[in-house]
């Protein structure tokens, strides 16, 4: 294993590699590696409702849509992504939980309204470099990207694409890159949590309130981590479900999966190549970072921490 310089270093060397590396890739490779073969894509004129995202979004396993408006020569021009995220902040902002079991029908607002409530919109072509892509997912947080074909299709990139393509490539990143620990990729603590007995409702209330956080962990009385919730969890929600809000989280969780699934864990011992080997692996899109001795909720790892760790060091 690699010496670490310190706890925000890493070997020089192994640096320039990394470096050398972003510099001689671009987007079109990203592709090529992950998406050899591209599914056409998945999308909603704004005219659709969040009702109707919200069911395309659980039929096709995905967690957002890029939304169209049509021109007058009948083409599709593409004005936002929207998240399942995104569609929480803005039902957030019609519902209450005071409000919560007369406005089942504010699942029919158009997807329109969710417009100046997403991220920016970015596209890239396949020719612009790994670096700029690098940039957009880490430093400016975006989450997805609209990748622009030569044959004018488009391609939607997330920040999973790139944490696939770099563990596929681990081996040409340099070792101590790789060897980095959990120290080494997040530093701050849990800023919210979650008590099982409260509903779905103020759990997802909650979460819509605060846009620092994607998900929330959920805790017994004794503080241990039995749980998470997301905005992935109100996929197919839609008016004969509304009720199921009002269930406690834990049952809402189970009557959405089937079970409750344990959340997904790291300790202090993890490197960043265990980490991403994880998120491939299982799937996932959080690591709750806990204390292997004491069992202690220490924090959460994203998408977003591991591909700014990357170019923190580059």
């Amino acid at each position: 294993m690699t010496t670490l310089m310190n706890n925000k270093n890493i070997d020089l060397e192994d640096k320039d590699v990394l470096h050398q590396f972003i510099q001689s890739r671009n987007v079109g490779d990203v592709l090529q590696k992950v998406k050899p073969t591209h599914r056409e894509l998945v999308d909603l004129p704004s005219s659709s409702t969040i009702e109707q995202a919200f069911d395309l979004l659980l039929a096709h396993d995905i967690l957002s849509i890029p939304i169209y408006r049509t021109d007058k020569n009948g083409q599709r021009e593409y004005i936002t992504i929207v998240s399942a995220l995104d569609l929480l902040k803005l039902l957030s902002t019609k519902v209450s939980l005071d409000t919560l079991q007369t406005n089942r029908d504010v699942l029919l607002m158009p997807l329109s309204d969710a417009v100046g409530m997403t991220e920016t919109m970015s596209v890239l072509k396949s020719s612009d470099g790994l670096d700029k892509l690098l940039q957009l997912f880490s430093y400016e947080k975006t989450h997805r990207v609209l990748i622009e074909q030569a044959n004018a299709t488009f391609v939607l990139l997330s920040q999973m694409d790139l944490i696939r393509f770099f563990q596929s490539c681990n081996h040409q990143l340099g070792s101590s890159i790789l060897d980095l620990s959990v120290h080494d990729i997040k530093s701050t603590g849990i800023r919210a949590t979650l008590n099982y007995k409260c509903t779905a409702a103020e759990a997802f209330l909650k979460l819509a309130g605060d846009n620092t956080i994607s998900a929330l962990p959920i805790l017994d009385d004794n503080e241990d981590l039995i749980g998470e919730i997301s905005a992935k969890d109100l996929r197919g929600l839609n008016r004969d479900r509304w009720e199921t809000l009002s269930k406690p989280v834990v049952m809402y969780l189970k009557t959405s999966h089937g079970e409750l699934f344990p959340p997904l864990t790291c300790h202090d011992g993890f490197t960043l190549s265990q980490i991403m080997t994880a998120f491939v692996i299982r799937k996932t899109y959080r690591l709750w970072w806990m204390d292997l001795k004491t069992g202690e909720l220490k924090g959460v790892i994203s998408l977003t921490d591991i591909l700014s760790t990357f170019a923190s060091h580059i």
